[in-house]
């Protein structure tokens, strides 16, 4: 008599702080591939936070994960304290003897996997299902190192989507509604007030009288940090507070101050960065670490941290920095964190500013100790060069479509069903509102007509509906945004066919018209052309659907098929 096949048991363990479209499109693909899918919201992550929001957490699990297949098990946030993976898999390796357990991790996790509590006991009740996520692929070498440990992984046969939570509570906080949760997560959290631990430190930014243009900068440094401090296996909150206070002293006068902060080594134009850690020390008791990155994230300093290392790159790297290496710098940031802090402080300490900064010198001897002899490696030419502009697929950092003025949390949570400005993330294309008047454009084109828009947009149609991409929409903007004119939208059905269609786009409005894009943002599944009265979207089915940008831009009468037969 044959044996039974054994079961196959996905257990999906998280935060899931707060639940969102990556967690849920996982789950969605594990049920297919497994025979029970068991969720798991953790009471305190050992590298997380949350406890407070525990109870809210797995009722929005409970309503979100539902089906036949999974089941939300709420062991660990009824047992509190840290939550431990190998507590859950030992009382699920009994409770479901029968079966093999696949404990799913993300790839960001990889690198640290070794560092999970108890893994000599843990890799021996599960195997590790590993479901690769964008700006995260694992190297072979790291993959040898868990296999000769006899740590068992498992690549997923699907591919994540790029939603961060980190990015939905920093959109919170900035007063920029989010299309990554569920609508029954983001009703709940508007209700409840949830998932929203910045806002009082952007509140901060307006009471010290930061400029919108630097509220802007901030916003993109603290997306930033966020997916450096993932990437350099950091603690996520701490980068984003950081990030977030980091020029909470740009419009002080140092005079105020001159009593309270020591200033000596930091010339003018960096005297804001001590004196905006002595404010966040002061007015919001952040810790040591957090005040001391805030110090030195003009001029670096002398054995700095992680945390330290990941505010000032992020400050030189976030998307609005366009000096001429800065697209090398942040593939620096994802190769070699030390290798990209000797780069940026050996051409940065050539500067005026900085050359009189003993920090400075003490951080560049510091990270040139480090470094050694090693040499910086060649930037990797992507698949399709098509020009300057081209986004390497390592390097994720965000894309800004104009130059968007924030206003206070207050004034945007009174007006946030205004749809005045779509900003397109490399990576997650996740799209973000703020009020009309609270947005200005600074124009990077000639400007051109509604009407020369309008032939634009019906030469791109044309050319997609030539090269067989489908449900090709025009929306016409006129009165909704001044971010652009129309926008196009289009699908293919397959990523290889994503690629093609849009340098068909691009060659046809370089003969046409003779124009090239003011910004790409390429990404296997999604391609989004800047150019300035037109924006082209060109997706695969899936990741239109997925992020179903007609939700938030359309009112029924403004779109328009083209390429129907």
């Amino acid at each position: 008599m044959k044996n039974e096949k054994r079961s196959k048991i996905a257990v999906f363990g998280g935060s899931f702080d707060p639940p969102h479209f990556a967690h849920t499109d996982i789950v969605e693909n594990l049920e297919k591939l497994f025979d029970r899918v068991i969720v798991v919201p953790s009471y305190i992550s050992p590298f997380k936070s949350g406890a407070e929001r525990a109870d809210m957490r797995l009722k929005l699990c409970k309503r979100v994960f539902s089906s036949d297949k999974t089941e939300v098990l709420g062991r660990e946030i009824k047992r509190g304290g840290l939550s431990y993976s190998v507590d859950t898999a030992a009382y699920l390796a009994k409770k479901y003897g029968g079966g093999d357990l696949y404990w799913v991790i993300g790839s960001e996790e990889l690198a640290r996997l070794g560092e999970w509590h108890n893994i000599d006991k843990l890799k021996t009740l599960v195997k590790f299902y590993v479901v690769l996520r964008p700006g995260f692929t694992p190297d072979a070498e790291l993959l040898q190192s868990l296999k000769k440990r006899k740590i068992k992984i498992k690549i997923a046969k699907f591919e994540g989507v790029g939603v961060s939570s980190s990015r939905i509570k920093i959109d919170t906080a900035f007063g920029m509604p989010n299309c990554a949760m569920p609508d029954a997560v983001r009703a709940f959290s508007q209700k409840h007030g949830l998932f929203d631990p910045y806002g009082e430190y952007v509140n901060g930014l307006y009471k010290y009288g930061l400029k919108p243009h630097r509220i802007a900068h901030t916003y993109r440094v603290a997306v930033r940090g966020a997916e450096l401090a993932k990437l350099y296996g950091a603690n996520v909150n701490d980068a984003v507070v950081a990030c977030i206070l980091h020029d909470i002293g740009k419009s002080a006068n140092t005079e105020d101050y001159k009593n309270d902060v020591d200033l000596a080594g930091f010339p003018a134009p960096t005297a804001h960065a001590p004196i905006g850690a002595y404010i966040a020390k002061r007015d919001y008791g952040v810790s040591d670490e957090i005040a001391h990155a805030i110090k030195v994230h003009s001029t670096g300093c002398g054995d700095m941290s992680v945390l330290d290392a990941i505010v000032y790159l992020a400050d030189k790297t976030e998307s609005g920095r366009s000096y001429e290496s800065a697209e090398y710098l942040r593939y620096l940031c994802s190769v070699d964190m030390n290798l990209a802090m000797r780069f940026a402080l050996t051409e940065i300490n050539g500067l005026d500013r900085i050359e009189k900064s003993s920090y400075a010198s003490a951080a560049l001897a510091h990270y040139a100790a480090l470094c050694g002899n090693a040499e910086y490696p060649e930037m990797p030419v992507p698949e399709q060069d098509r020009g300057s502009g081209s986004v390497l697929p390592a390097v994720r950092h965000t894309t800004e479509i104009g130059e968007v003025e924030l206003r206070s949390k207050a004034v945007a949570e009174k007006k946030n069903t205004d749809k005045s400005v779509a900003i397109v993330s490399e990576k997650s294309k996740e799209l973000a509102n703020t009020p009309s008047k609270a947005v200005s454009v600074k124009a990077a084109h000639t400007p051109v007509s509604d009407s020369e828009s309008g032939r634009i947009a019906e030469a791109v149609c044309a050319e997609l509906d030539l090269h067989k991409a489908h449900d090709i929409d025009i929306i016409d903007l006129d009165g909704k945004t001044i971010v652009a004119d129309y926008f196009v939208l289009a699908s293919a059905t397959s990523t290889t066919a994503v690629q093609a269609l849009y340098g068909y786009v691009e060659d046809k409005l370089k003969k046409q018209f003779g124009i090239d894009p003011l910004r790409r943002d390429v990404d296997r599944e999604w391609v989004a052309l800047d150019y300035g009265g037109v924006i082209v979207h060109i997706f695969t089915d899936k990741m239109r659907e997925f992020y179903n940008i007609e939700r938030l831009w359309s009112d029924g009468t403004n779109v328009t098929r083209r390429g129907e037969k």
